[in-house]
């Protein structure tokens, strides 16, 4: 069975998010994309559990020079929500979309990954399949590499992988993302800018993408997953031959200083900013200052197209 909000009246405040958007066939069901500007591509991957929206002040603020991407994962923001018996939640299943949407959007040229959370994973996933067509990294609050030893999984999280209170406060609820709405930022957000975040979340059977992101953290060796992790953190050092930049919320309650130090490790030749009052929701915090960073980086470092 397949829930897609294909079709259903927007009630969130679409002057936050002033696109068309369109929805691509990818390996069976709808992915929803933004695809907005020309030039050289900056592909932008959200994680668990935000959407496209995410994303929007970058959208606006990089198109007028960009080609920008972004898409929904299937079971998040517009795209079709299947139930787990019509897809397969996996960050395999999930890099093989990537690869065929690139394909169907003819992306030609190197691309700039911007990459946010679960995004990190997926989309260094598929940089280490096809690192001749990546051109730049630009990492927010994200990891590609399984936890690094200090850390432990948080105590939120573990309840929601490991007992069965996993269900019942991300999919039966939607307890999970209106915690974390709040939870994510250190400067309240408006409430209309909370209800873009829900809105495409707003029934069990929509959260079910959104379930298993969490049930997908492989933990350790034989889970499904963690052989792939494994493979990708040997190649992230390959990685120094490209200009990366990692924009840093201080106040992630999940991607604390631990991942940060592990990236700086894997990438020394980075450039880092570090956010002090920021969460995980880092653009929400600050996007202000964020986005003429970015802007910066895409102008001054070299073009590997």
């Amino acid at each position: 069975m397949v829930s897609s909000v294909v079709g259903r009246a927007p009630d969130f405040d679409r002057e936050l998010y002033p696109f068309t958007g369109s929805w691509q066939e990818v390996n069976g069901f709808k992915m929803h994309v933004l695809d907005e500007g020309q030039g050289e591509t900056v592909l932008m991957l959200h994680g668990n559990p935000t959407w496209s929206f995410f994303f929007r002040n970058l959208v606006l603020g990089l198109r007028g020079t960009h080609r920008v991407i972004v898409p929904d994962h299937i079971g998040c923001g517009l795209s079709d929500k299947p139930d787990e018996e019509s897809y397969d939640y996996t960050l395999s299943r999930r890099v093989d979309d990537l690869a065929e949407l690139i394909e169907k959007l003819r992306v030609r040229g190197r691309i700039t990954l911007l990459l946010h959370d679960w995004g990190g994973m997926i989309g260094m996933a598929y940089a280490a399949r096809y690192p001749e067509k990546i051109n730049r990294l630009i990492l927010l609050n994200t990891a590609a590499f399984h936890l690094p030893k200090p850390k432990r999984l948080p105590l939120s999280l573990w309840l929601c992988r490991k007992t069965p209170l996993g269900e019942l406060i991300i999919r039966d609820t939607g307890l999970f993302i209106s915690v974390l709405a709040r939870w994510a930022v250190c400067r309240p957000m408006e409430q209309r800018v909370r209800e873009a975040y829900l809105w495409p979340y707003r029934l069990p059977e929509d959260r079910t993408g959104l379930l298993h992101f969490v049930l997908d953290i492989p933990l350790k060796p034989g889970e499904r997953g963690y052989q792939l992790v494994s493979d990708v953190q040997a190649q992230l050092p390959d990685f120094n031959a490209i200009p990366v930049l990692i924009l840093w919320g201080e106040k992630d309650f999940v991607f604390d200083h631990h991942f940060l130090r592990e990236w700086q490790r894997l990438l020394p030749a980075a450039e880092v900013h570090r956010f002090p009052n920021a969460g995980h929701y880092v653009l929400e915090d600050a996007g202000e200052q964020i986005l003429p960073l970015i802007q910066g980086f895409l102008e001054r470092s070299p073009d590997h197209a």
